[in-house]
């Protein structure tokens, strides 16, 4: 588990230089510390912040999230106040990528497909796509499809289990909190 910590930068963040540079400090602790079960990026005490510093900073983040360039699991967002969540969710949006918000547990972001998604793995906490897709009522490839924009936005921890009978791949999936037990 690691915390990172954004007021560091500032409590009035602004520009993509400082951005990048929030981003590289972030990234250079993730990778000294991996694995990293779970990534808290903490806005707390950060009052406003740019357009362009938090594309810099967050959308690229998301960016290595979902290529698979950094070496953590789930991912949340904590201490967002209303100014620095509208940001967040600008951003978010126009990058079409999602996140989590570890203080309500709500998606942030591109999120209007995935809201019923995200709800139903929360319900079902510890799960597998077959289970996911029962639940929604959808087809297996629809399920599989939406996991894995939730897996590479760190919402949710992918694990790869023993395959069925007749072949393939299987996975559980997991939510940020039951990762971090693990």
């Amino acid at each position: 588990m690691l915390t990172y910590t954004v007021k560091e930068h500032g409590a009035f963040l602004f520009a993509r230089t400082v951005g990048a540079d929030a981003r590289r400090s972030l990234e250079e602790q993730v990778v000294a510390n991996a694995p990293v079960a779970l990534l808290t990026i903490d806005f707390g005490g950060v009052e406003a912040m740019t357009n362009s510093f938090v594309d810099e900073f967050l959308g690229k983040v998301y960016l290595s999230l979902a290529a698979g360039d950094l070496p953590t699991s789930t991912v949340q967002l904590t201490g967002l106040n209303e100014e620095t969540r509208d940001g967040v969710t600008v951003c978010l949006e126009r990058r079409k990528q999602i996140a989590v918000d570890g203080d309500t547990n709500e998606l942030l972001g591109d999120a209007a497909l995935l809201s019923d998604t995200w709800a139903a793995a929360r319900r079902l906490g510890n799960f597998r796509a077959a289970q996911l897709a029962d639940e929604l009522t959808i087809s297996l490839p629809n399920a599989n499809n939406r996991l894995k924009k939730l897996v590479e936005a760190g919402a949710l921890y992918r694990e790869r289990g023993a395959g069925p009978e007749r072949g393939g791949k299987e996975f559980t999936y997991r939510l940020a909190s039951d990762a971090e037990a693990r």
